[in-house]
């Protein structure tokens, strides 16, 4: 199993926390969570899950998101991942993660699954891996090779979305010369009708339309590119179905 978690790193965990929580993301409890720590938080959304890390003002890392799983299953994700990827195991982990460099030198990071439930008020709302590279082809060589499922693909080439067996999903977008991850959102349901909950919380954020549908762009604490939360696409023009939304049944 094998379950799309996004990390972000940030300085200002507060505001974020409160922008997931408007979002219906729920907060593993840390009595639940054994990995919890203060400067490590998990997050249920409605499909996959999210890591919040805190990182001091002026970091490196601040704004920044990784590629991040979390899987029950690391040596058969190793093995999956060694034809496509550099392979290698964290020494400090007790065998319980591992990164996986790809070909564009983008690393993806594998844990062992968080302990702990919660319950999030979205259940439309999944997070997603957003991995902006100029290497679509070799990205999306890295998520069939993880054994992760097709749901669309443009016909340009240029985008390629899949989903986790345990939940949440990964795209692939061409874009940059250097490879980026940025965390992001699928909401199956009105982002209209989501954007004014944000605002009602006092979040900033917008709707627009794009070629392949609505997006709600979300205002970032501190600043920066906003969050997207794209609505889950049903106007497949310029678009391939593949796997089970090909068969109409997802």
């Amino acid at each position: 199993m094998i379950i799309v978690r996004p990390v972000q790193y940030t300085s200002r965990v507060a505001q974020y926390r409160e922008l997931f929580g408007a979002l219906g993301l729920a907060e593993l409890p840390p009595d639940q969570a054994g990995d919890a720590t203060p400067d490590w938080t998990v997050f249920q959304a409605g499909s996959g899950r999210v890591g919040l890390h805190a990182v001091p003002d002026g970091d490196p890392l601040d704004g920044q998101a990784s590629l991040g799983f979390e899987t029950d299953e690391l040596d058969v994700v190793a093995g999956r991942l060694t034809e496509v990827c550099q392979v290698r195991r964290f020494g400090r982990s007790d065998g319980r993660a591992i990164e996986a460099i790809a070909p564009d030198g983008l690393p993806l990071v594998f844990l062992a699954p968080t302990a702990g439930e919660a319950s999030p008020t979205s259940p439309e709302l999944a997070a997603l891996n957003l991995w902006m590279t100029a290497d679509v082809d070799g990205a999306t060589r890295v998520l069939q090779a993880l054994g992760l499922q097709g749901k669309v693909r443009s016909e340009s080439g240029g985008w390629f979305q899949a989903s986790a067996d345990g939940g949440g999903l990964a795209a692939v977008h061409e874009g940059g010369e250097q490879p980026n991850a940025e965390l992001s959102f699928e909401y199956d349901g009105d982002v209209e009708a989501l954007a004014e909950r944000l605002e009602a919380a006092g979040i900033g954020c917008n709707v627009v339309d794009e070629s392949y549908g609505r997006t709600l762009l979300v205002d970032r604490p501190g600043g920066g590119e906003p969050i997207w939360v794209n609505e889950r696409q049903t106007d497949l023009y310029g678009y391939v179905a593949l796997g089970e939304r090909a068969s109409g049944t997802s």
